[in-house]
């Protein structure tokens, strides 16, 4: 199974965060285990400014990013009842809320 997904902020200020665009490859890993393998891109905010600061640091900040999502998706995919739970843990502001669009069967 592949979930596409966009990761991308609305509203007047988006042209400061950065857009993911990748696939979420689910896998069979085992008997009980599933391996989740992303692939694609993303595209640093600012133009050419935004690439800099994304060499210096911001690609740091996209990974643990990207870590952060996947642990997400399998914690949620181990214990589906415990997603409340998890969203009222120690974030603060505004979850981001990704658009996943199952991919097409091929």
């Amino acid at each position: 199974m592949t979930l596409v997904l966009r990761w991308e902020a609305t509203g007047v200020i988006s042209a400061l965060f950065p857009v993911l665009d990748t696939d979420i490859s689910l896998t069979p890993a085992g008997q009980q285990g599933t391996l989740l393998a992303p692939a694609g891109s993303y595209r640093a905010p600012l133009g050419g400014l935004g690439a800099g600061l994304d060499k210096a640091i911001l690609n740091r900040v996209a990974t643990a990013t990207i870590r952060a999502l996947l642990r997400n998706v399998a914690d949620t995919l181990a214990s589906p009842g415990s997603t409340a739970a998890r969203q009222a843990g120690p974030l603060s502001g505004p979850a981001p809320q990704p658009y996943i669009e199952p991919a097409m069967p091929s």
